[in-house]
């Protein structure tokens, strides 16, 4: 019986199209991030397990997160869940110069359940800006999510941001839950809004037992997507305390400093599943396809005390680069039309003293063209060209027989099926212009 070869499930291979696409989009994402002064660090894929134990709630310490324990060690590790309690051990270990700008770019691995758009083992970019409770790094967070995707071409995101201490306040003083537990419980119920939907989501609560007065908040916060942002900041400001006024301004703040503030929505129904957030939240999102959120994040003030037990403020986002590109290929904004990297392929036949061919291939490598050179002559010109069109390489430089008694070369587009004959040094300007 043939061996399964597949990778397990919610796992992928990449072909060289699938990845010459994805470091494109990488590359760029990166340049944005450099940009705004942001600078690269990078953190283990495993984990001690009391390193990321307590940061994430109940569902993804019991569920999601990869925990295991090696035969050989009585120790407990962790693949990573995100880029952000390392971020926080890093912090703690290294004690870095504040406020400090880092972003990164790695794999994760959750177990969930797999679907469109959705991994069990993904890459995220993420940017934070520690050591800054200002507003205007909660903007900047923003702006460069706003970036991205204006970078990509996307027409039809929204990004949505809501505050913590919005809902915290809502809860605590207004509605009287204290119990912290009953209100992250609340929070992870609320956001499963987009995948189960309104009603069940009421019922969830309902099972909750948290009372009818609850209920009817929860619901009338659901039901202010309606409203504009005017209109929900003048709904908020009929609730007096210093949080929630704190809250309100931050969220203020963030418009005014937007670069498309017709692209933020304030939502009050976003609450992000995750325990460590503690101020403004913000996810992005495409109206086609539904696909969830292509980007997600927040301030979590709290989190790097619990490595260092020095309070340490702190911002971030991340960029959920499977479902962009997901997206974008959906869309028609990303097209897998590279096969390769190589610009030329050298078609040689036997007649041919390979030193020579390898001769010229170094010349042009020199000259910076990615040269693709068989290790054997190929038993015809044709079928040379048929294998460099078919590898997706554009030109072929051809040498043979009669290329060799003459002492020069023939170059040809392969897209477009132009033939020169060429000096190797005439090469480069064809190739590149």
């Amino acid at each position: 019986m043939k061996e399964d070869v597949s990778p397990p499930k919610g796992f992928r291979d990449f072909s060289p199209e699938d990845e010459i696409l994805r470091k494109e989009v990488f590359e760029r994402i990166e340049r944005i991030f450099q940009k705004y002064g942001f600078d690269p660090i990078e953190t283990p894929i495993v984990e001690k397990w009391e390193t990321l134990a307590g940061k994430y709630g109940e569902e993804a310490e019991n569920r999601l997160i990869w925990r295991f324990k090696l035969p050989y060690s009585e120790k407990e590790f962790g693949l990573r869940y995100d880029l952000t309690v390392p971020l926080a051990r890093f912090v703690a270990r290294f004690n870095p110069r504040l406020p400090f700008k880092r972003y990164q770019i790695g794999r994760v691995f959750r177990y969930e359940d797999p679907q469109k758009g959705r991994y069990r083992e993904f890459w995220q970019c993420d940017i934070d800006i520690v050591g800054e409770s200002s507003p205007l790094a909660d903007a900047e967070v923003i702006n460069v999510v706003i970036d991205v995707f204006e970078e990509f071409g996307f027409k039809n995101y929204t990004i949505k941001i809501n505050d913590r201490r919005i809902l915290r306040e809502i809860f605590e003083k207004y509605l009287g839950i204290n119990d912290y537990s009953t209100i992250l419980k609340i929070y992870r119920i609320i956001d499963k809004l987009d995948k189960i939907g309104k009603e069940k989501v009421l019922q969830l609560l309902k099972d909750l037992k948290i009372g009818e007065k609850a209920l009817k908040q929860i619901e009338s916060f659901i039901n202010t997507s309606k409203l504009n942002n005017e209109e929900i900041i003048g709904y908020l400001e009929t609730f007096s305390s210093n949080e929630m006024k704190a809250a309100i301004e931050n969220l203020k703040t963030i418009l005014e400093f937007s670069k498309k503030k017709n692209r933020i929505k304030i939502d009050l129904s976003l609450v992000r599943g995750l325990d460590y957030y503690t101020g403004m939240i913000y996810e992005a999102i495409v109206e086609e396809p539904k696909i969830g959120s292509l980007s997600g994040g927040g301030r979590y003030d709290n989190l790097i005390e619990m490595f260092t037990g020095n309070k340490i403020p702190a911002v971030g986002g991340s960029i959920g680069v499977e479902r962009l590109i997901d997206a974008g290929l959906e869309l028609g904004i990303f097209k897998k039309e590279k096969k390769t990297y190589s610009k030329l392929g050298i078609i040689y036949t036997k007649e041919v003293d390979v030193k020579k061919v390898w001769k010229i291939a170094d010349y042009l490598r020199n000259k910076g063209i990615s040269t693709f050179v068989p290790f054997d002559a190929y038993s015809g010109i044709l079928d040379g060209i048929k294998d460099l069109d078919k590898k997706g390489i554009q030109f072929a430089l051809i040498i043979g027989k009669k290329e060799i008694e003459e002492g020069k070369l023939t170059l040809q587009n392969l897209i477009t099926r132009e033939r020169f004959t060429v000096s190797l040094e005439e090469i480069e300007k064809i190739v590149k212009s």
